[in-house]
């Protein structure tokens, strides 16, 4: 069996004057966290840096990459990421694990010639003023253009886009992201400016908070280059009120 990749890097909480205050220590300490977390976007990117490292110019036409964040990461901690083949030269299993050796982030990494259907979403316009914290399903949610985004130029750019279409189109003090699942179709042309449509595909409850699923196209001008489907939880229950799995 081939030898797993692995990268070590030191984590960074680059979101701490974000209106998202989950990256606040104080803010993130009253909800049961020892420190701001460090964003999942952040932690996508050095993920990401995997499959790039395996499959050079095949990930980013073709790849597909699906994160879960699992446990927080803190600024400053040196984690390791690891990517252990799966189906020869196409599927990889990945990790982040934090210096504990406790599994932070988890997911898969896959590439293919073939690429399905990305989703149809139209164009709307962002809310002014951002309404509150709450979602319909189906809901076509603002356009968001990536010079509004800010964010990585590298691994997590279209994550971070996404974020950025959850954060511009509500008020959100507090979320955390909890998935992402990408779907390339084609390479991001690097002198491209990309935007991002968003509409609600789900919205749920687990352990007391409340969850919302976008589905996230992303286009270069106006050519569709990827799909995202987003998870985040927008109301985190409080602490002692949070339901046992």
């Amino acid at each position: 069996m081939p030898a797993p990749l692995i990268e070590r890097v030191r984590a960074s909480n680059t979101a701490t004057e974000s209106e998202n205050r989950i990256h606040d220590d104080e803010v993130a300490g009253r909800l049961g966290f020892r420190a701001g977390l460090v964003p999942g976007a952040e932690l996508h990117g050095y993920l990401e840096r995997l499959p790039e490292r395996a499959w050079g110019e095949r990930w980013p036409a073709g790849g597909a990459i699906r994160v879960r964040f699992l446990r927080p990461v803190y600024d400053g901690e040196e984690v390791e990421l690891a990517a252990t083949p799966g189906a020869p030269g196409t599927s990889l299993e990945l990790a982040l694990r934090n210096p504990a050796g406790e599994l932070c982030a988890a997911g898969t990494a896959t590439v293919s010639a073939a690429h399905e259907p990305l989703p149809e979403v139209p164009a709307a316009g962002l809310p002014v003023p951002r309404p509150p914290a709450a979602f319909a399903a189906g809901e076509v949610l603002g356009t968001v253009d990536e010079a509004e985004a800010g964010g990585p130029a590298g691994g997590g750019r279209l994550v971070w886009l996404a974020n950025r279409v959850l954060m511009l189109n509500r008020r959100l003090p507090v979320w955390i992201h909890v998935e992402s699942r990408t779907r390339y179709a084609a390479a991001v042309p690097p002198d491209r400016r990309l935007s991002a449509r968003a509409r609600v595909a789900e919205l749920y409850e687990r352990r007391g908070h409340r969850l919302v699923e976008l589905d996230v196209l992303v286009l270069a001008g106006d050519a569709p280059i990827a799909a995202v489907r987003h998870i985040a939880i927008y109301e985190p229950a409080p602490p002692g009120r949070r339901a046992e799995t």
